[in-house]
C-alpha cells in the first residue's frame, strides 16, 4: 500500500440536503515541481471550497512518491459545483497545472448524512475511471 497523506475532512458550515453530490478527482504527476505544483494549488483551494456557495465539505489525499493527487467534495447540489468550477481562484489553480498529467474524476450521489465520506470509497470510484473524463455514479446509503 502506497504511502498517503491526507488533510482531514472539514465540514462546511452550513445545513446539509437530504441527498448530495460528492466529486472525486485525481491527478498524476512525475516529477516534483509538478507535484509541488499540485500540493499547493489543492491546498488553496481548501478554503475556497469550504466558503463557496453549496460546498458542504472538502479533504485532499496525497501519495507522494506514487505522484498520485486526489480530491474529495461535496455539494449541496450540481449548480454549486459547475459555479465552483468556473470561478476564478479554481480556473487560475487548473491553468496552472494544466499538462501535468492524467486527471480523471467522478461525481457520486449519495445520501447527505452527517457521517464524512470514506476515502476507500472514492479512491476506488475515482480509480476505476478513464483519464480525461468525469462519469456520474449513484452510490446507495
Amino acid at each position: 500500500m502506497a504511502i498517503a497523506l491526507t488533510l482531514p475532512w472539514r465540514w462546511a458550515s452550513r445545513s446539509r440536503p437530504e441527498r448530495a453530490l460528492l466529486f472525486a478527482s485525481r491527478f498524476d504527476a512525475t516529477g516534483l515541481k509538478d507535484r509541488w505544483r499540485l500540493l499547493v494549488g489543492a491546498a488553496g483551494l481548501r478554503p475556497v471550497v469550504l466558503n463557496s456557495p453549496g460546498a458542504l465539505g472538502v479533504s485532499l489525499r496525497v501519495e507522494p512518491f506514487a505522484g498520485r493527487f486526489y480530491t474529495l467534495s461535496m455539494w449541496a447540489d450540481e449548480a454549486s459545483l459547475k459555479a465552483f468550477a468556473h470561478d476564478e481562484p479554481h480556473r487560475r489553480t487548473v491553468r496552472s497545472v494544466r499538462g501535468i498529467g492524467p486527471v480523471q474524476g467522478i461525481l457520486v450521489s449519495r445520501p447527505a448524512r452527517p457521517v464524512r465520506p470514506d476515502w476507500t470509497d472514492a479512491v476506488a470510484w475515482v480509480d476505476g475511471c478513464e483519464p480525461g473524463g468525469y462519469r456520474w455514479e449513484s452510490a446507495s446509503p
